[in-house]
């Protein structure tokens, strides 16, 4: 009799075990169920194509737009370089649309040139945003946005603050020479800057442009511009540098030869990058229009506006500045490219 009470006290906890233990499960299936578990959003893929030209600006535009277009913005990223070959940056903006990304971005070698492939993206549904440098198209649907530099502002800003300088500096009105290294012939930075440049110093009728070559926005263009400039005797009074880089190549050739630069000959140029700064409070760079390539931002916010379809301006402008060299030296620690 005592062993059957105890195996029904036995079998009594036993079935309170089971049935507690199935409560158990039971609430903490109810709770998983009450409890909303977050799914992870998709990244917006976008598809973008670098022009390549290996100038420190670009290193700096570049790296901004990587850090913009990060993960943790919702955007997964996709790179690729055109090492400069035009032809080979319609084709892997081409390639994006086969590959069917959300958004396609690039910074363009030329400005001509695109319509064909910009109506590709366009019958695929594929929302473009162009960085740095327009495209020249008649028909302004085929992308989206543009975000950069108003370049011809630029070239304004630049050659006003160079009449005003040399003003203040001779006290007779004399003829200048010039001599105007370009960056890469039909790029929007060049064709800006140049007509900016030409414009202003060509009403001013004491400013005439002796030299005017391409150096392709690169420091080995501005070292073979300046010893072109030497080779053919030309005395030069101002060098206007459509980028840093060449500025700073011409100035490595000015000092092998025995010339001061920003004293002998007055230099004006553009971009802003650290390297032009410390040449500045060296005093061998007079002026920098500065174009900031600080665009990662912007273009992250972009690429949601295109997807969500909210509305968004056709061009937006980044903030400029220009520094004379008595300011660089205020600035130069908080430059960031």
């Amino acid at each position: 009799m005592m062993e059957k009470r105890k195996k029904g006290v036995c079998l009594l906890l036993f079935a309170c075990m089971v049935f507690c233990m199935s409560c158990g499960k039971k609430d903490i299936s109810e709770a998983q169920q009450d409890t909303e578990i977050p799914q992870e959003k998709d990244l917006i893929t976008v598809g973008y194509v670098q022009s390549g030209t290996g100038a420190a600006w670009s290193l700096a535009n570049e790296e901004s737009i990587k850090q913009g277009c990060s993960e943790e913005n919702g955007i997964e990223f996709i790179y690729k370089n055109a090492d400069g070959d035009f032809d080979t940056q319609v084709e892997m903006v081409r390639s994006y649309i086969e590959e069917g990304v959300d958004v396609i971005s690039f910074t363009p070698i030329l400005s001509e040139g695109w319509d064909e492939v910009l109506k590709e993206a366009k019958d695929a549904g594929i929302p473009v945003i162009i960085m740095d440098r327009m495209v020249d198209t008649e028909d302004e649907t085929l992308y989206n946005c543009w975000i950069g530099s108003n370049f011809l502002l630029e070239g304004y800003k630049a050659a006003d603050w160079l009449i005003e300088y040399m003003e203040a500096r001779d006290y007779v009105r004399k003829n200048y020479k010039v001599a105007l290294f370009q960056g890469t012939i039909g790029a929007s930075a060049e064709t800006g800057r140049t007509q900016g440049v030409e414009e202003m110093l060509g009403a001013e009728g004491n400013y005439r442009i002796i030299y005017k070559e391409t150096g392709d926005f690169s420091y080995d263009g501005g070292v073979e511009n300046m010893e072109k400039v030497l080779a053919r005797n030309l005395d030069i009074d101002i060098l206007i540098s459509e980028n840093d880089d060449m500025a700073l190549g011409a100035i490595e050739v000015m000092e092998k030869n025995g010339i001061k630069p920003g004293e002998d000959i007055v230099i004006v140029s553009f971009d802003g990058i650290h390297a032009a700064f410390e040449a500045m409070v060296e005093g061998k760079i007079n002026c920098v229009m500065e174009c900031n390539p600080l665009t990662g931002k912007l273009m992250a916010e972009a690429v949601h506006a295109v997807i969500n379809k909210d509305p968004i301006a056709k061009k937006n402008y980044i903030q400029e500045e220009i520094f004379p060299a008595d300011t660089a030296a205020d600035y130069i620690d908080n430059r960031k490219y």
